[in-house]
Parts: C-alpha cells; sequence; structure tokens
C-alpha cells in the first residue's frame, strides 16, 4: 500500500500549494495515453508523440446534479447519442476545432454552470529524456545551477526534440535508462556533440555553455541514478501514477474517473491508504452514467490538442496563428483563456504541467489578453515543469 501523504505533503511544501484540504468533486477523463513508451529496433513504438492530459471539470462541495438537457439542447445533439463527446462538438486540430460554434456553447455553458477546469499536462518526450539532467545537477551541488533546473531540462528537451531520431538510436545503443558504467563517459560525450552542434536552437549561447557543462561535469560522477540500473529502452511503464497523484493530492475531494480497465487495474494492485486505512474518496464510473465525465471528455480533448499542438510549434508560429484568429476561433481561445485562468485562480493546484518551460511560454503567448499581454505571472499555475 501507498500512504497517499507520503504523495501529497512534498508537493505542497515545495509548491506551496494552498486549497488542497478542499472538499471538491472531481471528474477525470484522459487524452493520448500512450499506455507505454519504449525503444524498439524500428524506433520509438508510437509513431507520433501527444501530449498526454488526464483532467476535466471540477466544482466545490460534495457531489451535485448535473442536468446536460440544455447543453445538449443548445449544440443539436442528437436523441440517439447515448453521451457527449469531444467528437459531437468539433473535429480535427486544435486550430480547427477553435472554429466550431459548438465550442463556444460548451466552453459558455461550463463557465455559466460554475463548473472550473482541471489537468494534469505531460508530455511524455520531456518526461522521457530530462532524468539526464536529474542524474546529474543535484550531485553537483552548484547552488547558481540549480536554479536554473527548469530551463537546462527544457532546453535539453528541446534540442533532443530537433534529433528525435539519432537520440533514439543513441538511447537504443546504449540501452538507455540501463547505461552500463563503463558507457557512462562514451554517452555523454554524445550528448554533448549533440548540444554544441544544436547550441543555435536556444534563446542565449550562455544557455548551451551552462547545458554543456552540466553534461561535462556528469561524467566525473560515480553514478546517474536516473538512468541506471532501469528496464533498458523502456521509457515509460504506465500512466497510473498521475491518477494517484490528484487523488492524493486531493485527498478530502471525491473523484469520479472514467472506466480506464488498466487504470483501475493498477488501483487495485497497488492500493492507496491513509493514517493505515484505506483510501476510498474515488471510484471509476461508466460515463454514460456521469454527466461530468462527458464534460470532462471534451475538455480533456480540447486541452490535449493545445497541448500538443504547442509542443509541434515553434513560438514564432505561436504567434502568429494566435494573431490570425478571427470571429469565432478568437472567442473561444479566449473563454479558453479566461476558464483556465479563473480555474488557477480559485485553486493553484488544479492545473500541473510536466513539460518544458519553452512550451509553457508559448502557452502564455497563446493565452493572451485583448491587449496582447501574455499572462500575468500571478495568474500563472504555479506548479511549474517538473
Amino acid at each position: 500500500m501507498i500512504d497517499i501523504d507520503e504523495i501529497r505533503d512534498p508537493q505542497i511544501q515545495m509548491f506551496g500549494l494552498t486549497g488542497a484540504d478542499a472538499v471538491y468533486t472531481f471528474y477525470h477523463d484522459e487524452t493520448n495515453n500512450i499506455r507505454k513508451l519504449h525503444i524498439d529496433e524500428q524506433g520509438l513504438n508510437v509513431p507520433e508523440l501527444k501530449t498526454f492530459v488526464l483532467g476535466g471539470v471540477v466544482h466545490e462541495g460534495p457531489q451535485r446534479p448535473l442536468d446536460l438537457s440544455s447543453l445538449r439542447q443548445a449544440m443539436r445533439i442528437q436523441s440517439s447519442a447515448n453521451e457527449i463527446k469531444l467528437k459531437h462538438v468539433a473535429k480535427g486540430e486544435f486550430l480547427d476545432i477553435l472554429k466550431s460554434s459548438k465550442l463556444t456553447t460548451f466552453l459558455q455553458w461550463i463557465a455559466d454552470n460554475d463548473l472550473m477546469l482541471h489537468y494534469h499536462e505531460l508530455d511524455p518526450l520531456y518526461w522521457s529524456v530530462v532524468d539526464v539532467i536529474d542524474s546529474i545537477l543535484p550531485e553537483l551541488g552548484n547552488p547558481m545551477l540549480i536554479q536554473y533546473h527548469a530551463l537546462l531540462k527544457s532546453d535539453f528537451a528541446e534540442i533532443v526534440r530537433h534529433e528525435l531520431p539519432f537520440v533514439v538510436d543513441l538511447f537504443r545503443q546504449y540501452d538507455y535508462p540501463d547505461i552500463a558504467p563503463q558507457s557512462r563517459e562514451p554517452f555523454l560525450n554524445e550528448l554533448i556533440d549533440l548540444v554544441e552542434r544544436n547550441a543555435g536552437l536556444l534563446h542565449e549561447e550562455m544557455n548551451a555553455m551552462m547545458l554543456k557543462g552540466v553534461l561535462q561535469a556528469g561524467r566525473a560522477l560515480d553514478e546517474l541514478a536516473f538512468i541506471e540500473g532501469f528496464t533498458a529502452r523502456k521509457l515509460i511503464e504506465d500512466f497510473s501514477a498521475f491518477y494517484r497523484n490528484r487523488v492524493a493530492v486531493f485527498k478530502n475531494a471525491e473523484h469520479i474517473m472514467d472506466m480506464e480497465t488498466e487504470i483501475r487495474d493498477a488501483f487495485e494492485d497497488i492500493q492507496l491508504s491513509c493514517s493505515g486505512e484505506p483510501v476510498t474518496n474515488y471510484r471509476f464510473a461508466d460515463s454514460q452514467s456521469e454527466s461530468g465525465i462527458q464534460l470532462s471528455d471534451i475538455t480533456v480533448g480540447v486541452i490535449g490538442k493545445m497541448h500538443t499542438y504547442l509542443s509541434q510549434t515553434s513560438s514564432e508560429e505561436v504567434d502568429i496563428d494566435r494573431a490570425a484568429l478571427t470571429g469565432t476561433a478568437l472567442q473561444n481561445a479566449e473563454l479558453l483563456r479566461d476558464l483556465i485562468d479563473s480555474s488557477n485562480a480559485a485553486n493553484q493546484a488544479f492545473i500541473h504541467h510536466v513539460a518544458s518551460l519553452h512550451d509553457l511560454d508559448k502557452l502564455d503567448r497563446f493565452l493572451r489578453y485583448p491587449t496582447g499581454d501574455t499572462l500575468k505571472e500571478s495568474s500563472r499555475p504555479k506548479w511549474p515543469a517538473a
């Protein structure tokens, strides 16, 4: 069993989270769950990496009825549809779905019915590669470098993304994350060369110098803790830990989750406890019987497409795309911005990113205010990139 206080307490202390003890009702759904990520002889087992999102809608207090009849009528959903899903609202990629008037209706309905958004966003590539930096930086004992921890990981992920086929082949060659002790130095030398030839991708020359210096310092370590001794070529085992995290952080809330059999089985295999007693503040349910899960399906679908778009698009292109929005697309971008902003203001623990700082900067660029400003620092989710 896992005691949920061992999960939640360090996060509350580290990030200064408030409101985690409040009573809420969370509805959870997911999108882009690739189940596992590993390297085979052809490359990654997943042809296209999209951003995983676990989240949905949340409201204060115990569970209350959510009558979707007015929403279904406003969106002209056929009565034969047993439930509403993203496909009933909009189709296509992120910029395509923003053009949907049904999405306008949906987002406004969420706001009008005192619902908030919550989500955990994870870039699987970022999550898979930053253990290289995490294995080195804390061991160096350099306070100046530590303050750039998130930036160093973000810069490293940016370079990896640019030469992903090369890096995947390198990881296969060295059985990452099971680097042999004798392979430690040649593996890091390959990464140093990678940084040198891609230094121009980074915003400042100093960024590349710091990143290269960290990798060089890693060659003198006796161990690379997070990339040695693990299963060779296996990058992500599953996503159940992120479900447990949400249940643990909001331990006084009720969590109603879409029935994902693999996640349910994982919860049964590793049960949660609190002060020695089983945790019972969550349940898995059929989406057809839970209106909140149906709303969450649409919510995470939109959020997942947004973050995938940001991870695959340059900052310059994001600026151009955002400036080009008009009519319904612009209205939906602003409605989405306001929902994210108000949800974060209500509770800073609602929104959590495991992603590059560069992608979060692009999120700010896209979710700007009508004046052209990016989101105010006080309004940004305080849970930074992990």
